[in-house]
């Protein structure tokens, strides 16, 4: 079987290259995801055991939450979705504008889901306490101190959906997905602005932070509102984001590879290019979509002294 097709050229060679272009697995797998997390963040989480007098888990329950669930997904599907779909209007050529645009979403919506299903199996292993955890809890009076105690034989609150979320602090879910998406946002919008281009201004640098600022504010809210000690964030955090760069690697070319045409798929057969040589560096073959004049004092003198 040949390793890198396994067996799938069979269907021919035209077929095939169709399904590898518009990554076809990656789109059922995106679904078969999505479709597994939905039991496995309702999985009943591990309890460990606490101390009631356990000032880390002391924190008051948090109502309303600076950043909710519904708010958490407005901020990292909604917001990089309008973004992508409104800067592949501006910026994509028309002969590969849909192609990009459904690649980039397909990346981003792979990373999220993968992300939310690594994240809450994470949790449920885990079973860390949250700062706020006997808030939730509520122990019984009378339960001694210094003493390792399980939830079932002192919690008194009748919630058991908080209680048991009570467990899932680590890692941080809203910090994963913020830097899942919104950090897949941020290298997107590098490739698509040529922000390590030579030539390009500094502004488009600052322009594809922001998603990163939302990202980490985000993450922050988090041990603000006490749902999280602050390793829950940054494990979280770091996962987000190295799953956000292999998916959008997997679909695009490092964001400071500035000889080739980083804003554009890596399976991409259009011919699109970028439509002008900057002159400066047009030795070297880097390319540039801004034209920038020859400066006079730099260039060469003729044989009669002058420019």
């Amino acid at each position: 079987m040949n390793r890198v097709t396994l067996g799938m050229d069979r269907l021919g060679t035209q077929r095939y290259n169709l399904l590898q272009k518009w990554r076809v697995s990656d789109l059922f797998f995106l679904v078969l995801a999505f479709v597994i997390n939905i039991p496995v963040a309702r999985f009943k989480p591990f309890e460990r055991q606490f101390y009631v007098n356990d000032l880390s888990i002391s924190h008051p329950y948090a109502s309303p939450q600076t950043v909710n669930n519904s708010q958490l997904m407005v901020y990292t599907i909604a917001v990089p979705v309008v973004t992508i779909t409104l800067f592949t209007l501006i910026l994509a050529d028309k002969r590969h504008k849909y192609y990009v645009w459904y690649i980039s979403l397909l990346g981003l919506l792979l990373g999220i889901t993968y992300t939310n299903l690594l994240t809450d199996y994470l949790k449920n292993w885990i079973g860390r306490l949250r700062p706020d955890f006997l808030s939730r809890c509520i122990p019984k009076e009378g339960t001694p101190k210094n003493v390792l105690v399980y939830a079932k034989d002192v919690c008194t609150t009748t919630n058991s959906e908080r209680l048991y979320d009570g467990f899932r602090t680590t890692p941080s879910g809203h910090s994963s997905e913020s830097f899942a998406g919104l950090g897949y946002l941020y290298m997107w919008l590098c490739g698509q602005l040529l922000t390590e281009y030579p030539t390009s201004g500094s502004w488009r640098k600052v322009v594809a932070l922001l998603p990163l600022v939302g990202a980490t504010l985000i993450a922050l809210s988090r041990t603000q509102d006490y749902r999280h000690h602050f390793v829950d964030v940054i494990i979280g955090s770091v996962l987000g984001f190295i799953i956000a760069w292999w998916s959008y690697r997997r679909n695009f070319p490092s964001i400071y590879d500035t000889k080739n045409h980083c804003f554009k798929p890596l399976l991409d057969d259009s011919e699109v290019t970028l439509q002008e040589k900057d002159p400066y560096w047009k030795s070297s073959g880097i390319s540039s979509i801004i034209r920038v004049p020859a400066d006079e004092e730099s260039m060469p003198l003729n044989n009669n002294g002058t420019n």
